[in-house]
């Protein structure tokens, strides 16, 4: 799913063709590398940091605005970002890695670094924080970011960000509808019968054609909201060891029923079709929709539209939230000399934290989080106030290959078209296939 901004919402391309798995096998097999992506020094002498992301929205002018910052304080090195969208990210990734051309860093969503790491492709950090200066320890960073840069024991990658989905709610529907606290000011849900109280007060059909013309409440990505109700329930894709489909779990058939009844049961929610749900709360037809803080800047274009951000209400009885990591990472054959030039602007980065929230990212340092400034951004700070559950994908280098299983379970249960037993037990029956192939 592309947000309205062009912003790929955590949700990755299709699974590569076989030929491009089979090949990084090989490759990693046989120890080929990756050749140098650029000739490595201009005339003068300057080093050459190739960046690869995928920050085609609002996002990648916060993260051009930090390069020529790091440019004016390195001019011994030239940084050529690439910008390259979501949805053909990591095919170009994937073919860098395999054939040659590999940046010297470049971004990976934590809920993918597992897959590259288990081809071996990508360069574990631990020496390059071992010499740090200042240090830069994991006392340094959230907990649970930190966690999703490792795999199987070994850390490949710095995390720049966390972006979890929250609650957004109009504020001048709560008001208008009497859902305020003493002082008069909207009162967002905290629990699951709040919530559903607020959105039953705020949906209306004000013409009687029996449609609502304003909705409490809209799914918008499916899959991540899926994943936050599944969480709180207690649930989620795999078994907790990763090696078996957990779709079919009690836990997740009581979320997948919690979220087709907003729509069939209580009716504050539109069905998933023929409505653009995010264009509706943007236009103030909509009192909250959950979604992640990486879309805040398609709401701050929206001159009209008073609103604010939340941590998730508790659907269920687990404390839970969707969400992911950009990670900063490089290829596991590069040299020593554009490894320390590539973790100079890694550290950088990091350092200048504050600023890339501005552009709708809660971050990860801790000095950040806790700073003054940081406090004052208003819906970063309360999504932030998340970050002790946040829960991601699983880490299995299958993901990919699950996800497109997933998804159609989840529309299907939200249009009516099977029952959540039905769909959670078909969707297992696929996902099984993809764990058992050798």
């Amino acid at each position: 799913m592309t947000s309205p901004d062009g912003y790929s919402i955590l949700r990755p391309s299709v699974a590569l063709p076989l030929v491009l798995v089979l090949l990084l096998v090989f490759l990693a097999a046989t120890g080929c590398g990756p050749r140098s992506a650029s000739a490595g020094r201009l005339p003068d002498g300057r080093l050459i940091v190739n960046f690869w992301n995928g920050f085609t929205g609002p996002d990648g002018k916060t993260m051009q605005a930090l390069v020529q910052h790091f440019q004016e304080e390195n001019r011994d090195l030239v940084v050529r970002m690439q910008i390259i969208p979501w949805a053909t990210y990591y095919d170009k990734l994937t073919l860098s890695l395999a054939y040659g051309g590999a940046p010297e860093l470049f971004v990976v969503h934590a809920d993918r670094l597992p897959e590259f790491a288990s081809f071996g492709k990508l360069k574990p950090i631990a020496p390059l924080l071992a010499v740090a200066s200042p240090p830069l320890a994991a006392t340094d960073f959230a907990p649970l970011p930190w966690s999703a840069s490792f795999y199987r024991g070994q850390q490949f990658g710095l995390p720049l960000d966390v972006h979890p989905v929250g609650l957004y709610y109009n504020t001048r529907l709560f008001e208008e509808a009497g859902i305020v606290d003493r002082s008069g000011r909207a009162r967002p849900p905290v629990t699951w019968e709040e919530f559903l109280s607020d959105a039953q007060r705020l949906t209306h059909d004000a013409d009687g054609d029996g449609r609502p013309d304003q909705w409490g409440f809209v799914f918008t990505d499916q899959r991540n909201n899926w994943f936050t109700f599944a969480y709180q329930f207690g649930g989620g894709i795999l078994t907790p060891d990763g090696k078996s489909c957990g779709m079919e779990s009690a836990q997740n058939r009581a979320a997948m029923e919690r979220m087709r009844d907003l729509i069939h049961r209580y009716h504050v929610a539109p069905k998933p079709e023929g409505v653009d749900s995010w264009l509706a709360f943007r236009q103030g037809k909509v009192g909250m929709a959950i979604q992640g803080i990486y879309m805040l800047a398609s709401l701050e274009e929206q001159e009209d539209l008073a609103y604010a951000g939340a941590p998730v209400p508790q659907f269920g009885p687990v404390r839970a939230t969707y969400a992911g990591s950009h990670i900063l990472c490089q290829a596991a054959e590069i040299s020593a000399e554009r490894s320390q030039a590539a973790w100079r602007l890694t550290r950088f980065l990091s350092d200048h934290s504050l600023a890339w929230a501005k552009g709708g990212q809660v971050p990860v340092r801790l000095s950040v989080l806790r700073s003054p400034e940081f406090a004052g951004l208003r819906v970063q700070s309360q999504f932030a106030l998340e970050l002790p559950y946040v829960r991601y994908s699983p880490p299995t280098p299958r993901l990919n290959a699950i996800f497109p299983f997933v998804d159609p379970a989840i529309e299907d249960v939200l249009l009516d078209l099977a029952s959540p037993e039905a769909a959670l037990k078909d969707a297992c029956r696929r996902i099984e296939q993809v764990l058992k192939r050798a």
